[in-house]
């Protein structure tokens, strides 16, 4: 099996919701395989069924604390890609109210949105778990940031221990049952992804939330 983050060769790792779950030793990437993916019909159905709205309070709540985390640690920002946005991109709401300038991009709901320009933040919430070829979709991000720019992700962290996967907590994680959720990320993963992509780490929770800077004259 082939690491669609760093195509080095994966092993299986556990069984689990009628699929497979593999994870590479080189990047730490844990993935489903191909076969186990969702129509990209039955994919944009589940998409409209998470009640993404300026009315859900908790969602906005986690929003904010993430665009203040930002706010101290990316200076400089205006131009914002929302990078997944999805069908309501309440993100988006929030980050202009905030006085960035903001584009959405989704390939489901907002394909259609000129990504010819480069941003000084490229945002990506609950995006990254979905991604089927996640190193052919970092790069195309990071081609869009600008030189200095900032690259800010959330999406959980797998349960490790001693930096390895917790095979039983990961066997129960909720976070995996999404049949959706097809790429999942560790702490030895966003190393990686920094070191090779050309970014280096601002800040990291290594629970759900972190933000990288790109290098001077990386892509």
């Amino acid at each position: 099996m082939t690491c669609p983050l760093c195509r080095s060769r994966a092993g299986f790792l556990v069984s689990g919701e009628k699929r497979r779950y593999c994870r590479c030793s080189r990047c730490g990437l844990i993935f489903v395989p191909s076969e186990y993916f969702i129509s990209k019909d039955e994919e944009k159905e589940h998409y409209l069924k998470h009640e993404n709205s300026l009315d859900n309070e908790g969602y906005v709540r986690m929003f904010q604390e993430k665009i203040e985390v930002i706010k101290k640690a990316c200076p400089g920002v205006r131009s914002v890609l929302d990078y997944g946005c999805g069908y309501a991109p309440v993100l988006k709401t929030l980050l202009t109210q905030e006085g960035y300038s903001v584009r959405g991009y989704d390939p489901f709901f907002f394909p259609e949105t000129d990504l010819s320009a480069v941003f000084d933040l490229v945002i990506s919430t609950e995006t990254f778990e979905h991604f089927k070829e996640p190193g052919q979709e970092i790069a195309r991000i990071v081609s869009l940031i600008t030189p200095a720019g900032y690259l800010a992700v959330m999406t959980r962290f797998y349960p490790e221990e001693n930096r390895l996967p917790h095979l039983d907590k990961f066997s129960k994680w909720y976070y995996k049952r999404d049949p959706t959720h097809i790429a999942f990320y560790g702490r030895d993963t966003f190393d990686w992804i920094a070191n090779a992509f050309g970014l280096q780490t601002v800040v990291n929770n290594e629970t759900d939330f972190i933000v990288l800077k790109k290098k001077p004259d990386v892509f």
